[in-house]
């Protein structure tokens, strides 16, 4: 418990420690003793010399004891059995330096103070008290020193811990493609916004080998750190299958076989993939994600259900895809079920049927509108208060067929 590794300071210098801190310590005593004698001032001088011999004395024994015998006992823990044999070796030492202090002032300065049985007493009755004040003083400075420290390395730590979050959400947020993103045939944004520093969610988009848009939302489950991993990973997992163009049931089934062959425990991922072509074929498979909804004018057509169970738990998974066309004009709105589960002040959720009024409002239907509509929506909801869940968009708007290259925003 006692550290002797203290931190330097002048209060830590060997003649401080030796010379310097019985003199404050020796001055109340001296009042004391004046007082309780009733003697008048101008015995305090010789009432200070005593208690300065006494303190110089235990404050010697308890420095020895301090340097030579704490050493040797069991360290490395608070337990009460360590505790007490540190404060028995204080003790034993103050007792020691009052025996010196006293047999000393006996034969010089007090030569009646062990004179009688009683006088013996009274000197050991008086070590006592020197080392309580002593032990008192020790203790005190020693856990005020280790409260400051463990308040300064808990700050420390804080403060690291949350740099490196901010470096992680950083690191995250450049792992997404652009918020915005055009071609000749498509107009295409996304924002993903995590309950804490770091989430789960990701979007990507996809160049395929065959001209064709690629694009994926996925839901992680968890929070913090350990989805966040685990979204990077999938993500790295994802576009290495999507770029060869196997489409999207096939794509998903290498997703998960890769997935589950790590066997990471009681994690899983939700993902709407879809392909889109030139010509507005949209090739998409659903895997345990919410159905995303396509717009058309100022309504909903139709919800996108096809596919299968989550990615991750099941090694053999299989997954079906459908074909659909979309119109010039239509919309495809991918959303996390953070944005279904976000919560009022009161508890009540934002909910589907919020979400496709959101969706359905009259206004602009470009894919960055209605995805700044739709966050914007429910943090005014939630009242600006922490999400409950990741809040990822993804919206995808086709154009009609034309020629001309992709370009990026």
């Amino acid at each position: 418990m006692y550290d002797p590794a203290m931190p330097r300071s002048w209060r830590n210098h060997p003649a401080w420690r030796l010379l310097g801190r019985p003199i404050p310590i020796s001055i109340p005593f001296a009042l004391f003793f004046l007082v309780i004698s009733q003697s008048g001032r101008d015995d305090l001088f010789g009432y200070f010399l005593v208690s300065l011999i006494f303190s110089y004395c235990i404050n010697t024994a308890i420095e020895a004891n301090r340097k030579w015998v704490l050493p040797l006992l069991p360290g490395g823990t608070n337990s009460p059995r360590v505790v007490a044999a540190e404060i028995a070796s204080f003790v034993v030492a103050s007792l020691v330096g009052t025996a010196v202090a006293a047999i000393a002032l006996h034969f010089t300065l007090v030569p009646d103070m062990l004179g009688s049985p009683r006088a013996a007493l009274r000197v050991l009755m008086y070590s006592l008290i020197f080392a309580a004040v002593f032990l008192g003083f020790i203790y005190a400075v020693f856990f005020q020193r280790q409260y400051a420290t463990q308040v300064r390395e808990e700050a420390e730590r804080e403060a690291h811990a949350s740099q490196e979050m901010r470096i992680a959400a950083e690191i995250q947020q450049a792992l997404l493609p652009p918020r915005s993103r055009s071609g000749s045939w498509y107009d295409a944004a996304g924002a993903s916004i995590p309950c804490r520093t770091i989430g789960g969610d990701f979007f990507e988009y996809f160049d395929l080998p065959d001209g064709r848009l690629g694009f994926a939302l996925a839901d992680v489950a968890g929070k913090g750190p350990p989805a966040a991993l685990l979204a990077a990973m999938v993500q790295g997992i994802f576009d290495s299958h999507a770029r060869r163009g196997e489409g999207p049931a096939a794509t998903l089934a290498g997703v998960n076989a890769a997935l589950a062959a790590r066997e990471i425990e009681a994690r899983f991922a939700t993902v709407f993939y879809g392909v889109l072509g030139k010509e507005g074929e949209l090739v998409f498979s659903n895997a345990g994600h919410n159905p995303p909804v396509v717009l058309r004018g100022r309504g909903v057509v139709r919800r996108l259900e096809t596919g299968g169970l989550m990615i991750g738990p099941f090694r053999d998974a299989v997954f079906a895809e459908e074909t659909s066309s979309l119109e010039t004009g239509d919309v495809l709105v991918v959303y996390s079920d953070g944005a279904t589960d976000a919560m009022a002040p009161d508890g009540e959720q934002f909910g589907e049927e919020r979400l496709l009024a959101c969706l359905t409002e009259p206004g602009e239907l470009t894919p960055e509108t209605i995805r700044d509509r739709l966050l914007g929506a429910v943090r005014v909801f939630a009242a600006d208060r922490p999400l409950f869940d990741d809040v990822t968009v993804l919206t995808v708007r086709y154009l009609g067929p034309a020629p001309g290259n992709r370009t990026t925003s």
